[in-house]
């Protein structure tokens, strides 16, 4: 077997993509979602309830009973919270290990259908996506879906291929944790792959295996604590107004009614209905990989067409074949947003991984130079990138970032000029590149930015002034970021509650945001103390925000003010 790079090469790289890793645990959340996952899980822990799951009303800050996602996520961060404490590293360690499964299951899937290499090769590809990247550190569901998902469809691959029970077993108890994470999307993705893969192989007898029934019930026993609560929470309460109706049955949700609703644009969810709209979001996504991601895709489209489908020994149908099912069905889909698209990267890498290796088997320099320019090309517009947002948006304010990017950089130009061989020149040098922009981004750009979030730097401004949170409350607008970071569910105060503290002679805070303040200087009320901080709803980022000039034109402010 070719050795394409060697060991002492993967050894800094995945060091390099670790240390990236942890520098994304150590800088603020992000409004809404991960604040609020967050918050949830921070409800459990505290209320140490594991079986209700509870949001809050941004209309009055009430709780209400959160049916949308699965309890995974929950419970892995509340278990994180009681070993290490209430931190935002605490909240996204479990996704960050979950995305090392599914780096070392992207490997063990790239070996059983090819070799050790292209595993390798594959593993790399994964962790230095951009949109794996950015889910260990802006923390929703898909990092731990990603992860089970990779972990069920290599267990199951390898199932089919040595009939060996603990795979099944292993394979259907992952796919499992991908449906208590984030709903069904963990059985059709990996279906989809595995039925191609089967198809492709022609082994007939694998439909009808008995050994299925063991692995359908390691599913079921793995999902089974999901489910009760999911019984206790809804199915036993048909009264309970959820989701706009009465009688919303937790188990079918989860089985059916979740997935079909986001299909068909019931209920909210309506977002991004253009069908083209994750084609489009791959192109960042998968940086710096995305060119010959889809070269990979059209060429193994083509090299099938040209055997009109035939089983080709040097191929495999899984992942094509799982990919051209899943995105076209996820296009089609009323709902999108582009981390939708993360749980397919397994499979990309792994297709990409086995694209270059079948082209430098064949000996196919012509191509292979067409996609080291093309890398080259990438590497160059992200560097482009990172000078704007390091230079002009966010200019580097710490002496370190600027000695390791300086380094990291070095290293770039290194590996582009002096890499040995062809596959380390497409492969390498992009890595480097996209681990060095990610150096920036999480050293510098996001570190700055979160500065204008409110939330947390409110909580932080309170907390240095020994501002008691038992004393503290949210006029109107919910900001996620403002509970974790005070490490409680700040209750509300409507303006009647505010009106009978204050007549009372109770000193008490009051967190407001932007106009609303207005509505509190209406009331006449002797303020003390007042803190404030620029507010910007950070994820949602535009030109005007982030360019200095006209930064200030762009933000709301915070407040946080003593009524006594």
């Amino acid at each position: 077997m070719q050795q394409y790079i060697n060991k002492s090469t993967y050894i800094f790289l995945f060091t390099l993509c670790g240390f990236i890793y942890f520098l994304g645990l150590l800088f603020p959340l992000i409004d809404t979602d991960a604040t609020k996952f967050a918050g949830i899980a921070l409800r459990m822990f505290q209320h140490n309830d594991f079986v209700n799951i509870y949001g809050r009303l941004e209309s009055n800050l009430a709780d209400y009973d959160y049916l949308d996602k699965p309890h995974l996520l929950f419970w892995l961060a509340a278990a994180s919270y009681k070993l290490f404490g209430i931190s935002d590293w605490a909240y996204r360690l479990p996704s960050v290990l979950f995305t090392f499964l599914g780096a070392y299951s992207t490997y063990g899937l790239g070996r059983t259908l090819y070799n050790k290499e292209v595993g390798k090769m594959a593993a790399l590809i994964f962790v230095t996506s951009q949109a794996i990247i950015l889910a260990n550190h802006d923390v929703r569901m898909d990092a731990i879906l990603t992860g089970s998902v990779a972990l069920g469809i290599w267990q199951l691959a390898e199932f089919i291929k040595t009939d060996k029970l603990i795979n099944v077993m292993i394979g259907a108890a992952g796919v499992a944790l991908g449906v208590s994470t984030k709903g069904m999307i963990a059985v059709f993705v990996t279906g989809s792959a595995l039925f191609c893969f089967t198809v492709y192989l022609r082994k007939w007898t694998t439909f009808y295996n008995w050994k299925w029934l063991v692995g359908a019930a390691a599913f079921l026993l793995t999902l089974a604590p999901v489910l009760y609560c999911y019984y206790l929470q809804f199915d036993l309460h048909p009264e309970k107004f959820v989701n706009g109706q009465h009688g919303l049955l937790g188990i079918k949700f989860i089985f059916w009614t979740q997935s079909f609703d986001r299909l068909a644009g019931d209920r909210t969810f309506v977002s991004n209905p253009e069908f083209s709209f994750f084609y489009q979001t791959l192109l960042w996504a998968i940086l710096p990989w995305v060119l010959i991601v889809y070269a990979s895709i059209f060429g193994r489209i083509k090299a099938f067409w040209d055997v009109r489908f035939r089983k080709l020994p040097d191929m495999d149908f899984l992942t094509l074949g799982g990919l051209l099912i899943m995105l076209p069905l996820m296009s089609m889909s009323q709902f999108k947003l582009p981390h939708y698209l993360n749980v397919l990267f397994p499979m990309f890498a792994v297709l990409l991984a086995s694209y270059l290796d079948n082209l430098m088997k064949s000996n196919n320099l012509k191509a292979l130079n067409i996609l080291e320019k093309t890398q080259l090309f990438t590497i160059g517009i992200l560097i482009l990138l990172s000078i704007i947002i390091n230079f002009w948006f966010f200019p580097m304010d710490k002496i370190w970032v600027e000695v390791i990017a300086f380094i990291l950089l070095t290293i770039l130009f290194y590996t582009i000029f002096r890499g040995q061989g062809i596959m380390y020149r497409i492969l390498v040098p992009s890595a480097v590149a996209i681990l060095l922009v990610n150096f920036m981004l999480n050293a510098n750009f996001y570190p700055q930015l979160l500065k204008y979030q409110a939330g947390n730097e409110m909580a932080r401004i309170a907390k240095e002034n020994n501002i008691s949170t038992d004393k503290t409350y949210i006029y109107k607008q919910l900001i996620n970021s403002f509970d974790f970071y005070s490490k409680k569910m700040v209750p509300g105060l409507s303006v009647e509650q505010i009106k009978h503290k204050n007549d009372a002679g109770e000193k008490f805070y009051v967190f407001v945001v932007g106009d609303d303040k207005k509505e509190l200087d209406n009331m006449k009320l002797n303020y003390g103390k007042i803190y404030t901080t620029p507010q910007y709803r950070v994820s949602r980022l535009k030109i005007k925000f982030l360019n200095p000039s006209t930064r200030p034109q762009t933000l709301n402010t915070g407040y946080l003010i003593e009524v006594n």
